[in-house]
């Protein structure tokens, strides 16, 4: 696999756990959705994974043989990635009501 397609993997995952813990984070200021921020992030993360599949659809095709490194390669980032969304997110919930993390 070659390191821009890494890139392009690092940079989705980046970008869409931005998006999942800033609008999780937007959600939990507000009062009357406050106690739904882990029922969204739930159907979050199904939604991440159609906008991978969207975004990379070669990585799907059945004709496509992958080392055990380059799959390793692919699924790496979204662990660790998955790992920083829930730090985040558990952070959001500890929160006191003062609103600091």
């Amino acid at each position: 696999m070659n390191q821009l397609l890494i890139e392009e993997h690092l940079f989705f995952n980046l970008i869409a756990s931005t998006v999942v813990v800033g609008i999780c984070y937007l959600l939990s200021k507000n009062p009357k959705t406050k106690d739904y921020v882990g029922f969204l992030y739930l159907f979050g993360v199904p939604l991440k994974g159609i906008f991978f599949y969207k975004s990379f659809p070669f990585l799907f095709l059945e004709e496509l043989s992958l080392s055990l490194q380059e799959k390793v390669n692919i699924l790496f980032p979204v662990l660790f990635f998955l790992a920083v969304e829930v730090l985040f997110l558990s952070k959001i919930f500890k929160q006191s009501p003062s609103g600091q993390i």
